[in-house]
């Protein structure tokens, strides 16, 4: 019975220890275990691949439709097929962000929608996509749809824009390398960004009724005496000969006539060492704020005139003894420094009168040329024994004048008068005719300064050409002429001086009741604004060869130190009267937003000074990209371009 029960017992046991045994043993167990474990894990792993592919694919489709919609709102006055539609623009800005086979989508859509809804003009873009997946495949997913939306605004409102443009010679310098290898001077990027600018504001279009716009170029001085003339002739003083009736009698105008009045100015009559709180208003200092000269205790300005001058060959601070009484010296002779020679020849049939008749019987007080010739040319009369080379002599006898006795004072009008003897001018060859010196539209399209200058000798050497008032009505094709005929590089020239760009654009764009402009009707009060843009700091070229009394400013000659007490200080005190004049500005009524574009300006004080002039809204750019996004920012935010979805 003992055998038959462990018989009848044996095979449970021997089958319940296999299966102990068959759970005990764990060789080869783990591949099974690990095969199961698998699946779910490269389920997992693909499907974090595919859903970032889907995340990448999904960001880079709103790119595209977000810059679509931008460009699209842009151009969105034009229509069609052409290359700048709106259409048109849509399709390359997306194309751009996003290729059609990107990460290998399929079925790939855009579809934009243009509309104007209570005045908004609208750009809607959409774009669709399929997305072949990969590891998912595997799971039964083939595909997954993808979709963008964006949508750009502009809200159309009137806007007036004021361009305070940089023309000095430094613009012809070459910028960096751009990202398609291409190198262009400053002067040529600022004129392309320029035009992006005004393509923004236009929307594509040629024409806006609700845009008036305006230009003032600038470099040591601004062109805005005909709009001032226009508007009252007394606002600038007539100097005999330059801009008066003798001028228009015997000569003409300029251009006609290359010695007349090319519309330059002056600052306006001021005092020296304005106080550095800004927005104190020093008593006689006329070039700090919106009043206009001629209006009434503001003086008349002085139209800009240089006269016939140059740099000696001598060093001025080698001048030989005796050098300057000897007409063969090298005194008298040019030298080879920029600029060198402003010597242009008065008229053959009328010096003597433009440089001795007294045509107003007021003792020469107007008359351009004659302290100009006695300050270069007195130190001839060293003897009376050798008077026969001296330009200057006695008006009485035509004898030799004596400095050092009762010389005349230009000052007080007193003293011994003289007259000038054109015939003894000492190496007179180096003496030019006077060019017409309407600015060369290439200059600084190379960078070389040899080419393409606005060649001289004038009487109107540095002066831009005439401002542009600021107006509705007018084709963005008229300003992209302003852009790329009125406005280049100068030189040669000495200088930059920011406060004359400034003032003049800050009165012609303020100063509606004299310079007129009528907005649609129907229409709220303009938004204004002021875009100013220089490649450097206020500068100058104060001793050229060793002689500072060479160097012409706004303000005058600057050995004359004419708005600070010592001449070194000139440079300072102008920043002050920029900083000054835009603290005038920003406290109008409906005052002017003020953006500054500094291209390569790294000067601490000055872009300081900028900031405060124009809180959060200084550009700085180094190259042609960041210049032209600078541009196309402000003009983004001037039409209120935005997107809202």
């Amino acid at each position: 019975m003992l055998q038959g029960k462990t018989r009848a017992s044996g095979p449970r046991g021997s089958l319940g220890g296999a299966l102990r045994r068959l759970r005990g043993n764990r060789r080869g167990s783990a591949i099974a275990m690990m095969a199961a474990g698998l699946i779910p894990a490269i389920a997992a792993l693909g499907s974090a691949i595919d859903a970032g592919r889907i995340y990448i694919v999904k960001s880079q489709l709103q790119t595209g439709v977000d810059a679509a919609a931008l460009a699209g709102a842009r151009a969105f006055s034009v229509s069609g097929t052409a290359s700048n539609s709106r259409e048109s623009q849509v399709a390359a800005y997306f194309s751009g962000n996003f290729p059609d086979t990107y990460m290998g989508v399929t079925n790939l859509k855009v579809a934009p929608a243009f509309t104007v809804i209570k005045d908004i003009n609208t750009t809607t873009v959409v774009a669709t996509a399929t997305l072949p997946m990969s590891f998912m495949r595997l799971f039964g997913f083939m595909q997954q749809p993808v979709r963008a939306t964006a949508r750009a605004a502009i809200n159309p409102h009137p806007l007036e824009v004021m361009m305070v443009l940089d023309n000095t010679g430094s613009l012809k310098a070459n910028l960096p390398r751009d990202s398609n290898g291409v190198v262009k001077t400053r002067i040529t990027a600022l004129k392309d960004a320029a035009k992006s600018f005004n393509e923004i504001l236009f929307q594509g279009g040629d024409t806006r009724k609700d845009l008036a716009m305006g230009y003032v170029m600038y470099d040591i001085t601004v062109n805005v005496g005909k709009l001032l003339t226009d508007w009252r002739s007394s606002s600038v003083r007539q100097m005999f000969g330059f801009n008066d009736v003798v001028a228009n009698t015997y000569g003409g105008t300029w251009p006609s006539n290359k010695l007349g009045w090319k519309g330059c100015v002056f600052g306006d009559d001021t005092v020296k060492d304005l106080t550095a709180t800004l927005t104190y208003r020093d008593p006689n200092a006329w070039d700090i704020d919106r009043t206009l000269p001629g209006e009434g205790a503001h003086p008349p300005v002085k139209p800009y005139f240089i006269p016939p001058m140059y740099v000696p060959q001598m060093p001025g601070n080698a001048v030989a003894t005796g050098a300057k009484a000897n007409p063969s010296s090298a005194y008298y002779s040019v030298a080879n420094v920029e600029p060198n020679n402003n010597l242009y020849k008065l008229h053959p049939s009328y010096y003597d009168q433009m440089l001795n008749l007294d045509f107003y019987g007021n003792q020469f007080a107007n008359n351009p040329y004659r302290e100009a010739f006695y300050d270069a040319y007195i130190d001839l009369n060293d003897n009376a024994a050798k008077a026969d080379n001296d330009v200057i002599v006695r008006a009485d006898n035509g004898g030799f004048y004596d400095p050092s006795s009762n010389p005349w004072n230009f000052t007080t009008r007193t003293g011994t008068q003289f007259r000038v003897r054109y015939d003894r001018i000492p190496q007179f060859n180096n003496w030019k005719d006077a060019t017409e010196y309407t600015v060369n539209p290439l200059g600084g399209s190379v960078d070389d300064g040899a080419r393409n200058k606005t060649e001289f000798p004038s009487p109107n050497w540095q002066c831009p050409e005439a401002a542009t008032k600021v107006d509705y009505g007018r084709s963005r094709s008229f300003y992209d002429d302003v852009i790329d005929r009125q406005n280049a590089a100068i030189y040669p020239a000495n200088g930059t001086l920011h406060h004359a760009g400034l003032l003049w654009g800050y009165r012609l764009l303020v100063r509606d009741d004299v310079f007129k402009r009528t907005p649609p009707r129907g229409q709220e009060e303009p938004k204004r604004a002021l875009v100013f843009m220089t490649d450097g700091e206020t500068a100058l070229g104060t001793s050229q060869n060793g002689y500072d009394d060479r160097t012409w400013t706004f303000y005058g000659n600057y050995a004359d130190s004419p708005i600070s007490s010592s001449r070194g200080g000139l440079i300072g005190q102008s920043e002050r009267r920029f900083a000054k004049t835009c603290a005038a500005l920003q406290a109008e009524d409906n005052a002017p937003k003020v953006y500054i574009v500094a291209l390569t300006t790294t000067d601490r004080n000055t872009l300081a000074m900028f900031e405060q002039c124009a809180p959060g809204h200084v550009y700085q750019t180094s190259d042609t990209a960041t210049l032209k996004a600078a541009f196309d920012d402000i003009a983004s935010e001037l039409v209120d371009l935005h997107l809202v979805q």
